[in-house]
């Protein structure tokens, strides 16, 4: 039986990144999805709260006055492992500047591989562990699904799959919202 539970969340996963590629293939833009708002138009991110691995739990309101990234993701998805370097180095080299990087991972029932993952690859900001009401409340249909907020909360981005161009576009837009 836990065999079975096992394979359903591997296929889950699959499915899942099957459709970020369908629905990136269908949006066009170099591959991804996005949505890109301006100070006005953009609106608040859903507040939340959730366990940080290992770390007791955090609130996304903690971060006001940050611009911050939310990378919606899980380990079985190649696209999302292939963005945590990119986050990585983005991380390391804007944290300092008023940026914070979230990782928020589907993967509560692999804590062992999750873990051995965060090991593997470096990962030096937080990863908290995502609910379906939180990836409801953000629209999340497909992963990798990132969202960039201002400094007062607002989504001013949202990208949807991984390549060197989105990499670039969030690059870019995370520089543009430290100096605003």
């Amino acid at each position: 039986m836990k065999r079975r539970g096992k394979l359903f969340t591997k296929r889950l996963v699959f499915t899942a990144c099957l459709l970020a590629l369908a629905l990136a293939w269908n949006v066009g833009v170099g591959g991804c999805g996005s949505k890109n708002s301006s100070k006005v138009d953009a609106p608040l991110a859903p507040d939340f709260k959730l366990d940080v691995l290992d770390d007791g739990s955090k609130a996304l309101k903690d971060y006001r006055g940050k611009v911050v990234l939310l990378d919606f993701w899980s380990i079985g998805c190649p696209p999302c492992r292939r963005a945590i370097p990119h986050l990585v180095s983005l991380y390391e080299k804007y944290k300092g500047k008023g940026f914070v990087a979230l990782g928020i991972s589907f993967d509560r029932k692999e804590m062992e591989q999750l873990r051995g993952f965060i090991e593997k690859y470096s990962v030096t900001y937080p990863i908290l562990l995502g609910t379906m009401d939180v990836a409801k409340a953000y629209g999340v249909r497909s992963i990798p699904s990132v969202f960039i907020l201002d400094k007062k909360g607002r989504i001013r981005l949202h990208m949807i799959g991984f390549n060197e161009q989105i990499g670039q576009q969030i690059e870019k837009k995370v520089k543009d919202l430290i100096k605003e």
